[in-house]
């Protein structure tokens, strides 16, 4: 079995590739930093996005499962201290640069699963780049399951403790009453990590298209 994943250098994608190797998978990685010396790793900055497709093509292989983990966080502000240059940086990567994986992925993949977030439906203060960005993500997902064969999802992972939950909870939780919420509910990385998993090996079960949350999904048996 073989899983292409990005955004491996830490967090919840260093997971992954560590509890897919458990499983035996042959593991293939594209993000700017490699942690392990015993993958198949390509270095890339996916805000390149015209270095995707030679990166996809240095495999030389077909997929059985695709997880498009990276993405960033941006700032956790008022929707109006936004400006359009950060909002299209956070795009750029939480949503472009998985359309074009996504174009070049989906003809040699059985099922890809992007990482998306609860915040792209709840709306909170604060999260306005990255709710925008990851809401576009969810309905990107759904439009492309419409039209390709792959089986494709976009999954929330719940809140995990990460670098970046970590710099979530370090804000003003007088102004932003979510970040309370966040920081009480977040589970370990390795429980995280495996709830993920999990999660994924129940995909089939639901539509392709379909935006679920580990924590709303029985994960039992």
């Amino acid at each position: 079995m073989k899983v292409l994943i990005t955004g491996i250098n830490r967090g919840i994608g260093k997971g992954l590739v560590e509890e897919y190797k458990k499983r035996g998978y042959e593991i293939y990685a594209i993000g700017r930093s490699d942690p392990f010396d015993d993958i198949n790793f390509y270095r890339c900055d996916l805000t390149a996005i015209e270095k995707i497709k030679e990166a996809i093509e240095s495999f030389n292989s077909e997929f059985d499962l695709v997880i498009l983990n990276a993405g960033i966080l941006g700032e956790i502000k008022l929707m109006k201290d936004w400006n359009v240059k950060e909002l299209e940086n956070i795009f750029l990567v939480n949503v472009w640069s998985n359309k074009v994986l996504i174009d070049y992925l989906s003809p040699i993949s059985k099922k890809i699963v992007a990482i998306s977030s609860g915040a792209a439906v709840n709306g909170n203060p604060g999260w306005g780049g990255y709710a925008l960005s990851k809401c576009a993500l969810n309905m990107m997902i759904n439009i492309y399951s419409k039209e390709i064969d792959t089986k494709i999802y976009a999954l929330a992972p719940g809140v995990i403790d990460t670098d970046m939950v970590r710099k979530v909870i370090s804000g003003d939780r007088e102004k932003f009453s979510s970040l309370n919420r966040v920081d009480s509910s977040k589970v370990e990385l390795e429980e995280g990590v495996k709830r993920i998993v999990q999660a994924i090996d129940r995909l089939d079960e639901y539509p392709s298209g379909s935006f679920l949350d580990v924590r709303t999904m029985d994960l039992r048996g």
